[in-house]
């Protein structure tokens, strides 16, 4: 197909989307370099920088539906929940028969109204297809229309899922296997999402949950595991204790041996529900021990993965990281490894869209490419009234800050000030000095700010933000996700550059082999926090950065930094 062919296409689309629907500038430009570089094949991999607000949802819905018109298969892939529902009602105005699935979870069952998870299916071990409910069912109605789909849009878990396990076990039989090419929206986050997906966590509540199936199955004589349990916990224990990476791969060898010694109980439990509770629900704790079971399962997978990975590679790259109390991740250094296998393997030709690259050869790098065709798009948005006012004299270093949080806390009661009656964010970087900045301004604007714990008060504190006109949202992980438009939010302060946390062995270790990644990492940061407040053309907020080590991450990094951006900086001397 040319560029000609193209440009037709392109226009048949538009049309799908109604007369007065208008391009947005550089989105049929964008559209057009990313099919041409499919037909020409010149690169397996496009790298699309698309600013907020450029679009990028329709460009890559464009190239989908045209190469469906061309009897290519793919997938949208989103980052989160939010963003795939978000994509689901651009699907439904537009009229697209694109099917899109969730995690089980995300789903009732209509038989028993529990997560599907605990569905009657799963729950009597009965085959879903037999089922009188199965063509109602919202999670088989939904995995099916995606399967049939020529474009089926999924979250970033779901397909690995899909492409790791399910596609190896079935084969020609899975119901999604790798297709001609893979939409990947928010691409900043690929190398954070495969990371994540294969790193075991082992904390308290594991051995809890050890302990209750043990428990149950000891109960109802379905078998005795209290040699593998005591096995477990000794083995868990060593685990905190040790440091040498050979004898933490052994360890996790010989947790993942003893987690397969409960399969066949948890197999006889399925049958004696079966043939116990053919029609009825089985009690409470019977539902719980089922979900248990599912918990080991899953953790059992994330372990096997792991092992394998560092058979596959080095013990070298084992790195055992506390990432809360009494909470252990295993991470692996060689991601390039780990995103060849887990993800470019099965991706066919790749699109990946982002408002927020920074520098796209570092970003290639992170991602063990070797090279991609780059396309940037320039942001329209009319930034004149969303100045970053940029104090470059005071850092806020590990080294610094403790001397500067006088001057800090002074200087945000002074911004604060200033925005009265508009609601506002303060990144912080973490919660102690998110706490140390509630102690240390005054009670008056104290007032006003909202502070969290966890993901649950986060969400709460937002719902009460956007009731209101004169809140500020505090806290450490407000860089992504936030979508505060308009009079939501007005002005934004970081309090210091948002670098990743040193605390993190994991982020320790690879900042050690890689400077650049931990550069691009924060700058990354940066960028998107700044567009927490500024979510389309007519929007606008100010931007406050309190650190002075901004200016070294400019002078060393200066072309990850978008023209848009260094633009709006004002220094404040």
């Amino acid at each position: 197909m040319n560029k000609e062919q193209i440009q037709i296409k392109i226009d048949e689309f538009k049309a799908l989307l109604g007369e007065n629907w208008e391009w947005r500038k550089g989105q049929k430009e964008a559209i057009i370099e990313i099919l041409l570089t499919y037909y020409t094949k010149t690169h397996k991999v496009v790298i699309l920088d698309c600013p907020t607000g450029g679009g990028k949802s329709i460009i890559g819905m464009a190239v989908a539906w045209i190469l469906n018109q061309e009897a290519q298969k793919g997938y949208i892939l989103a980052s989160d929940i939010s963003l795939q529902e978000q994509y689901e009602k651009d699907i439904k105005s537009f009229g697209f028969d694109w099917g899109s699935v969730k995690g089980i979870d995300n789903y009732i069952c209509i038989d028993n109204m529990e997560k599907n998870s605990l569905g009657t299916c799963r729950i009597r071990n009965k085959a879903a297809k037999k089922m009188y409910c199965y063509h109602e069912c919202p999670y088989f109605s939904a995995r099916e229309k995606a399967s049939e789909s020529p474009t089926a849009l999924l979250n970033y878990a779901y397909w690995l899922v899909m492409m790791n396990y399910v596609y190896p076990s079935m084969g020609d039989e899975a119901i999604f296997k790798p297709r001609d090419f893979t939409i990947c929206d928010e691409g900043h986050k690929l190398l954070d999402i495969v990371q994540n997906h294969y790193a075991p966590r082992i904390d308290k509540r594991t051995v809890e949950k050890l302990e209750k199936l043990t428990h149950f199955f000891s109960l109802y004589k379905l078998h005795d595991h209290s040699r593998d349990l005591h096995d477990l916990k000794v083995n868990i224990q060593k685990l905190f204790k040790t440091e040498n990476q050979d004898d933490l791969h052994d360890i996790m060898s010989e947790i993942e041996e003893s987690f397969e010694e409960f399969f066949p109980s948890v197999n006889k439990l399925k049958e004696k529900v079966k043939e116990d509770y053919p029609h009825d629900d089985p009690p409470k704790e019977w539902k719980e021990t089922l979900r248990n079971a599912d918990w080991l399962k899953d953790l059992h997978c994330k372990i096997e993965d792991y092992n394998d990975i560092i058979d596959q590679t080095s013990t070298k790259n084992l790195i055992k990281n506390p990432t809360g109390e009494e909470e252990l991740t295993f991470n692996c250094l060689e991601e390039s490894y780990m995103m060849q296998k887990y993800f470019h393997a099965s991706t066919g030709f790749t699109v990946l869209m982002s408002a927020t690259f920074a520098d796209p050869k570092d970003y290639i790098k992170s991602i063990s490419l070797t090279s991609a065709k780059y396309i940037k798009m320039d942001s329209h948005f009319d930034f004149t009234k969303s100045p970053i006012y940029f104090y470059n004299k005071r850092r806020m270093s590990y080294k610094q800050i403790a001397a500067n949080l006088p001057w800090m806390y002074d200087t945000i009661d002074d911004i604060v000030n200033k925005h009265q009656g508009e609601n506002g964010i303060i990144h912080t970087a973490s919660y102690n000095l998110a706490m140390k900045i509630y102690n240390g301004i005054s009670v008056k604007n104290q007032r006003r700010i909202l502070v969290y714990s966890g993901t649950k008060e986060k969400r709460q504190v937002l719902e009460m933000m956007k009731r209101d006109r004169s809140k500020i949202l505090m806290g450490p992980s407000l860089l992504e996700g936030l979508d505060l438009k308009n009079e939501w939010s007005r002005f934004q302060i970081f309090a210091k550059v948002p670098y990743l946390s040193l605390g993190d062995k994991f982020v320790a270790v690879k900042l050690k082999i890689n400077p650049e990644w931990y550069r691009w990492a924060s700058i990354i940061n940066i960028l998107q926090g700044t567009g927490r407040s500024i979510r389309s053309e007519t929007d606008w907020a100010v931007t406050y950065i309190l650190d002075a080590c901004l200016g070294d991450l400019i002078h060393n990094n200066r072309k990850a930094f978008p023209a848009e951006f260094m633009k709006r900086i004002i220094v404040v001397e």
